[in-house]
């Protein structure tokens, strides 16, 4: 961190290149690197989380609802874990987070104003409060409207608040440095159980939008989160420095449902969604809490080109139902480290490992350079608690499941020339001992999955000497996958992205713009279904999900600090049709979409 910045004239001069961030991952495996915040209108029509992620995750076809990961993303942490991941993706998480140097007070301002009345509201602001100290937070806000039968038009299907507060402090004179952060979410979700077809189940049915029929109408999902995470080092010596890190997170899941009223057809819009009651006919109420507390401790440094970290971490976790306390706080202890290798910036080796005493590990390692980038990962993790134990008003289940093995080889060749540029990439996953939801909604321990995904990126630039021109972009995975639990492993079997899109400058070259198309698509598989219920993703094989192309419209461009752009999200959707993201969850329909940057600093 650093005082303010003046020019000859001794005017102060703050903007994009005097405001820098760094992350907790950097400083903690000392690459103090600080990075210049964004400032390019690449990708800027793409800020869903679905949008941000290219896609690689299926939600309920809604801003602000549950999401599953299509490539089958295995989970960081081999100890126990509460499993409710459908909606903690919507929080800030600890490793995102950005720590700033902002020699001025910095602002920044995203709004998505959306169709059918999406909308995302975010606020950051950071301030130096002199050339050692930052602090920070930052305020996001998630609404969305019902797509599926609306009751009026304020009639909200998501109302969610993610909150973060941060610093940053190096002392003046002692080599010592903190960061600390506190989150929290708050994620309302107005269940609706996918768009229920009439007796003769024609595709139109599905999308009829407002006046759709819909499975569920008093479902609410409610997800509160809050996170305390610290962070501090000293520095012996070049050689040797201690740190240790704090994290205590709880989680709240709750699902209540309420017996309503009979929809068209004589169907129940709460006796007939479910298949079991077991306490109440009339109503559910279901709540879950999961707490976590952990300290690790270590040593690391830097030896010449190489630098290594090593920590003893312990961890204590507990879970508890509405109406059942499986078991009582539990306690984990793991030794761990990791080490990295730079080579006069021509290519980086990593390594990391850790271990939990009394059964389960993780190790791998990294090799990135500017033509070959190749990692691999093994984990033996043990199962989250949602699989192993849970009793509510429609499900019970007592299991004994054995830790899940899953190995993971990732390579990808960079070759890029003057026009054009390929990355031919290859992903392979193995699982043993899978877990997972059958159609029951039960969970199931399987045997062996193998997943072999092969594509790449293919890109072509057609510039004049301006640099100015066109982009085609595109992204092609092909997956398979075999073994015992191939069944059920649900992955499209070709799944693909493409933007395509004009660059350049208008009004003498002071307003860079980009025009084009970004357009998905995938072959028809058998996704997974959603149970509100459980927060969870399922296996079903009665709906496959046709296979579908759906392509936006964008127009991006920049002024200064400003800002803009604006998206027909699923233009070329045809009347009385569209895509499914989830089985009976319809995807966007077409609608017109702005979105606005705005950067303060002064």
């Amino acid at each position: 961190m650093s005082a303010q910045i003046v020019d000859d004239s001794t005017k102060l001069v703050y903007g994009p290149k005097s405001t820098e961030f760094t992350t907790e991952e950097e400083v903690l495996n000392n690459l103090n690197n600080y990075q210049r915040i964004d400032t390019s209108i690449y990708l800027f029509e793409r800020q869903s989380y679905v949008d941000r992620s290219a896609r690689k995750f299926q939600n309920l076809g809604n801003f602000g609802t549950a999401l599953f990961p299509i490539f089958y993303t295995p989970q960081s942490a081999i100890g126990r874990t509460s499993g409710f991941n459908a909606y903690n993706r919507y929080a800030f998480q600890p490793k995102d987070i950005k720590y700033y140097d902002t020699k001025s007070p910095y602002i920044e301002l995203f709004v998505y104003l959306g169709g059918g009345n999406r909308n995302i509201v975010d606020i950051g602001f950071s301030r130096n409060v002199n050339e050692n100290w930052n602090i920070g937070f930052d305020v996001r806000k998630i609404t969305a409207n019902k797509q599926l039968a609306p009751e009026n038009q304020t009639d909200r299907q998501v109302i969610g608040t993610s909150f973060v507060a941060y610093t940053h402090y190096k002392h003046a004179k002692a080599p010592y440095q903190f960061l600390a952060n506190y989150s929290s979410m708050s994620h309302k979700v107005f269940e609706l159980g996918g768009a229920r077809p009439t007796s003769d189940s024609l595709r139109m049915d599905f999308f009829l939008y407002d006046n759709a029929l819909v499975s569920l109408e008093e479902a609410q999902a409610i997800v509160k989160s809050s996170r305390w995470h610290f962070y501090h080092d000293y520095q012996i010596a070049k050689q040797f420095q201690l740190y240790h890190t704090f994290d205590y997170l709880t989680e709240t899941n709750i699902y209540q449902d309420f017996a309503g009223d009979t929809g068209p057809g004589g169907y129940d819009l709460y006796t007939d969604f479910y298949t079991d009651f077991l306490m109440d006919e009339d109503s559910t109420q279901e709540r879950s809490v999961f707490s976590s507390l952990s300290n690790e401790i270590g040593i690391k440094g830097n030896l010449s080109s190489v630098f290594y970290r090593f920590y003893s971490k312990l961890r204590s976790v507990d879970w508890s139902y509405l109406l059942y306390d499986p078991e009582s706080r539990a306690f984990e202890q793991y030794l761990g480290g990791f080490a990295r290798f730079d080579w006069r910036e021509k290519f980086a080796v990593t390594a990391n490992a850790e271990y939990l005493l009394g059964g389960g590990y993780k190790f791998g390692g990294n090799l990135s350079s500017d033509l070959l980038n190749v990692s691999y990962s093994s984990m033996n993790y043990r199962v989250p608690f949602i699989y192993s134990d849970y009793f509510g008003n429609h499900h019970e289940w007592h299991n004994d499941f054995d830790p899940v093995f899953m190995n993971k080889l990732e390579a990808q060749i960079n070759l890029g020339f003057k026009s054009f540029e390929i990355r031919p990439k290859v992903r392979l996953t193995t699982y043993n001992n899978y877990v997972y939801f059958n159609e029951n909604i039960d969970p199931i321990q399987s045997t062996d999955a193998f997943i072999s995904s092969i594509g790449g990126d293919f890109n072509l630039r057609l510039l004049n000497s301006k640099q100015e021109g066109w982009h085609l972009e595109n992204e092609l995975m092909a997956t398979n996958v075999s073994g015992g639990a191939s069944d059920f492993v649900r992955i499209p079997d070709v799944w693909f992205n493409g933007r395509y899109y004009w660059r350049g400058n208008w009004f003498n070259d002071l307003v860079p713009v980009e025009v084009g198309i970004d357009a998905h698509a995938r072959s028809a598989y058998f996704a997974n279904a959603y149970a509100p219920e459980i927060q969870q993703f399922y296996v079903q094989n009665d709906q496959e999900i046709f296979g579908y192309t759906a392509a936006d419209l964008f127009v991006n461009m920049k002024v200064d600090k400003f800002f803009f752009a604006i998206k027909w999200t699923h233009f070329n959707q045809p009347q009385d049709d569209g895509y499914f993201t989830t089985p009976n969850y319809p995807g966007q329909r077409k609608v017109i979409d702005l979105m606005i940057r705005w950067m303060f600093f002064d």
